[in-house]
């Protein structure tokens, strides 16, 4: 597989708060870009009016570095309507359905991987998806809430809507993020669904999607999130097995130009810094000294002290987990 090309679908996860269209674009100019995108999800709401500011993170006319897909999260049929024809008139012909947001305060509401329990509202957003973008609705989805088993028992109904794909991801909700992805049950659901799946679910290093491809070769389609917010390079460390090892340069120019985009998009220094925590709650993990990093950053309370902490660790940059000819100290 090394001295293979890689031709697989790579799509970036919808990672509230983190894969917003600064960092879809900025990373795909600094580093090896996704094909596409799934958006954070945008919530339903009731009234016949779409507040613009809900949709600007998937604005056409503000610059879309890789093909998007907006995605919905929600339980009533009607207001899902509603926002599938505002992302109609900006131009997408294709939506995803969030059926797998883990969250108490979503999942109790009936909405994410909530919905899934409620066989009849589920079927509802599957019908009016599939009316109104035809050959274009897709969905993610959990295994279940409690247990791997409920996924199993929906595919059913899933089944019977003609969707674009499912994505997977291969955890319960009660899971969260934590926990070991459960392949047999993907496994189970791979084998029952009719729609191209997307395999979503703890892709953090090349020997990660080898060996998830190794077990499902008939696979083709992957969704990384938190992988490319530890790792940006990963995609391209992913495609090309003699990939270059990690440059801090790029890594810092990717950094800089993010707190200028996010300084010009955001209202007030306390939203920048919150966006750049937001990142770093992920990268620290694939540097050396990480943690003590990270705690570094944590505690900036204004973005002229974040900058100043930032340019510490570049001078004194201790290099990427994994590299050990760059991490002699160790992770």
């Amino acid at each position: 597989m090394a001295d293979t090309a890689i031709t697989d679908d790579f799509c970036l996860a919808p990672l509230r708060g983190v894969t917003v269209r600064a960092f879809r674009n900025l990373h795909a100019l600094w580093f090896q870009p996704p094909d596409r995108a799934v958006a954070p999800f945008i919530p339903t709401f009731a009234g016949a009016k779409v507040r613009p500011v809900l949709l600007k993170d998937i604005d056409p006319g503000l610059g879309q570095a890789v093909p998007v897909v907006p995605q919905v999260i929600g339980k009533d049929a009607g207001q899902l309507r509603t926002l599938l024809h505002a992302f109609k008139d900006m131009g997408y012909r294709c939506a995803d359905l969030n059926a797998g947001c883990p969250y108490p305060f979503v999942t109790k509401k009936g909405r994410g991987a909530g919905l899934m329990r409620d066989a009849d509202a589920f079927a509802r957003l599957l019908e009016t998806g599939c009316e109104e973008m035809p050959g274009g609705f897709s969905v993610k989805v959990r295994l279940g809430m409690d247990t791997p088993d409920l996924l199993a028992r929906r595919l059913g109904l899933i089944n019977a809507f003609p969707l674009r794909e499912v994505t997977v991801h291969a955890r319960t909700a009660r899971q969260m993020y934590g926990g070991t992805v459960l392949l047999d049950a993907f496994a189970e659901a791979l084998a029952l669904c009719r729609h191209p799946v997307v395999y979503n679910g703890d892709m953090r290093t090349r020997q990660d999607y080898l060996r998830l491809k190794a077990r499902f070769p008939g696979v083709t389609h992957w969704m990384i999130g938190r992988g490319v917010a530890i790792d940006p390079f990963l995609i391209g460390r992913i495609r090309r097995g003699d990939a270059p090892a990690r440059e801090a340069a790029r890594l810092k120019g990717f950094l800089d130009d993010y707190v200028a985009a996010n300084t010009e998009e955001l209202y007030g220094p306390a939203s920048v810094l919150g966006r750049m925590k937001e990142l770093w709650g992920y990268l620290h993990r694939s540097l050396c000294q990480g943690e003590r990093v990270w705690r570094s950053v944590r505690v900036c309370r204004t973005v002229d002290e974040y900058r100043r902490v930032v340019e510490g660790v570049f001078a004194a940059f201790p290099g990427f987990a994994g590299d050990e000819e760059l991490c002699g100290i160790g992770s």
